[in-house]
């Protein structure tokens, strides 16, 4: 069976697998090569299964470990064009690596269907991304955006599970000890998903059929895990845990458990 496996997800380092132990792929990329490895192989996955990985952005917490990875197991990785000349340009990326633009359309590996959506965030070019699987089931991933977009709503609608950001509380932000331009960036509609905002998203998610959630990128400073699964759980009122949805909040290293599809 397929598994969402959400390995890393902090502002530290993000990178998830997505596929089974036959192959799949990563999303992201954002630490290094070897704890990457390290990573799917306690989750019983062989590194070389890994055929592609998909980038949403290139903030370092997303691709520093992209070529290495790519190199050593002769990856194809997928990103938007302005992504691929960024991580050339820059060195992130080794001039001989496989790659393919993410406009091409939606991208066929390992029997799962991914197609990108465009996101808000401060970068050259930001993504999620939609996993659909041989028997219709539909993951999605959607981190790093400063709001829900109409082109977001309508990416995740219908998914069966959805890693989705919920990266700070407000008033923690706001009273926190971070320079005030960068409250400012955070708070903005190309920064992050609060609790609220995220919370907002479930409540419309599980009224369209969505059953399994999992938050994910909480910042360590302006938020905690029992904060954003409190206020998810608010979002989620009216439904039962346990009966008609499953919650999970991502750990920032390795510890998080698979989503099993």
């Amino acid at each position: 069976m397929a598994r969402f496996y959400p390995l890393f997800s902090s502002s530290s380092g993000n990178c998830s697998f997505v596929g089974d132990d036959r192959g799949g792929i990563l999303i992201d990329a954002g630490v290094s090569c070897k704890r990457i490895s390290d990573a799917l192989s306690a989750g019983g996955i062989d590194p070389g299964a890994v055929r592609a990985v998909f980038v949403t952005h290139t903030h370092s917490d997303h691709i520093s470990g992209l070529r290495v990875f790519a190199k050593k197991y002769g990856c194809t990785v997928y990103a938007q064009e302005a992504n691929l000349r960024e991580l050339y340009d820059t060195g992130k990326l080794d001039p001989a690596a496989e790659t393919v633009p993410l406009e091409r359309g939606s991208a066929e590996v390992c029997g799962m269907r991914i197609t990108h959506f465009e996101t808000s965030h401060d970068c050259t070019a930001s993504c999620g991304f939609t996993i659909e699987f041989a028997d219709g089931k539909k993951a999605s991933s959607c981190t790093d955006l400063g709001i829900v977009t109409d082109k977001v709503r309508s990416a995740v609608s219908g998914s069966d599970m959805i890693l989705l950001e919920s990266n700070y509380d407000e008033q923690m932000l706001r009273t926190g000890p971070y320079a005030y331009p960068l409250k400012q960036r955070i708070l903005s509609e190309h920064g992050h998903l609060s609790n609220d905002d995220c919370a907002s998203l479930l409540r419309e998610l599980i009224a369209g059929g969505t059953r399994r959630f999992v938050l994910g990128h909480l910042s360590r400073e302006n938020n905690i895990p029992s904060l954003a699964r409190s206020c998810a759980l608010k979002g989620l009122s009216g439904y039962t845990e346990g009966r008609d949805f499953t919650l999970d909040v991502a750990a920032p290293d390795n510890c998080s458990k698979a989503v099993i599809f």
